[in-house]
């Protein structure tokens, strides 16, 4: 978001006031004005002219912070300093077909299940010789890639959390609806037989913060980054 009446100093660091005291913000690419400085997020989807009734996975975008899920009812402070996006995401959606069997090669931590679980993903865990990866196939992909979902791959090491997640792998492989190349996506690794094009993103893993839910932000901002202009 940003102020159309002070000089912009960075991008999405400064509170979103429009002409007239009314405040912006950006919801799924739709920028709305709203009246007052805080606004709920179903008044935000709806004056934005997405039904606030439909199935979403709905997450706020602040510059600096993680990622934060929010509810219909929740409250957004347009005042608070780097607030960007509300981003929408379809659930999954029920074509009423028997759901498809889990492969479940190792167990998975109690607290990462129950985050996969409220993200409404499909996921498994795969042992590919000595090595283990958490699959989520049909992973839904933002506007700018010539696909819509992938399927990532990210390998968790044995001693997790104490050892980081790091990078992820995508198939198929992605690229972008204006071309060029995407960097550091060009190696590629076998998963289980399959090809997977392998975007090395790092960054410095806590043991005592970090989690999946970390990572998947990581891996969110990393595909989102490459299509934003």
């Amino acid at each position: 978001m940003h102020g159309q009446n002070t000089p912009e100093h960075g991008h999405g660091h400064h509170p979103a006031r429009a002409h007239g005291h009314s405040w912006k913000l950006n919801v799924q690419g739709v920028i709305i004005e709203w009246p007052h400085p805080t606004i709920l997020v179903r008044d935000a989807i709806k004056k934005a002219g997405f039904d606030p009734t439909a199935a979403w996975i709905m997450v706020l975008k602040i510059a600096g912070e993680p990622k934060k899920p929010v509810e219909l009812i929740s409250e957004i402070d347009l005042r608070h300093p780097g607030i960007e996006k509300l981003r929408l995401m379809p659930k999954q959606i029920d074509n009423g077909e028997a759901p498809l069997p889990r492969r479940l090669d190792f167990a998975f931590l109690p607290q990462d299940q129950a985050h996969l679980d409220r993200l409404e993903l499909r996921w498994e865990t795969v042992l590919d010789g000595p090595r283990r990866w958490l699959i989520l196939p049909n992973y839904p992909l933002p506007t700018g890639y010539t696909g819509t979902h992938t399927n990532i791959a990210i390998e968790v090491p044995t001693t997790y959390p104490a050892a980081q997640l790091d990078m992820f792998y995508c198939h198929p492989p992605l690229s972008r609806q204006r071309g060029g190349d995407i960097p550091q996506t060009q190696h590629v690794e076998t998963i289980c037989g399959i090809a997977h094009q392998r975007w090395s993103r790092h960054r410095q893993w806590d043991s005592a913060r970090d989690t999946l839910a970390t990572h998947l932000a990581l891996v969110d901002e990393s595909l989102r980054r490459e299509v934003e202009a």
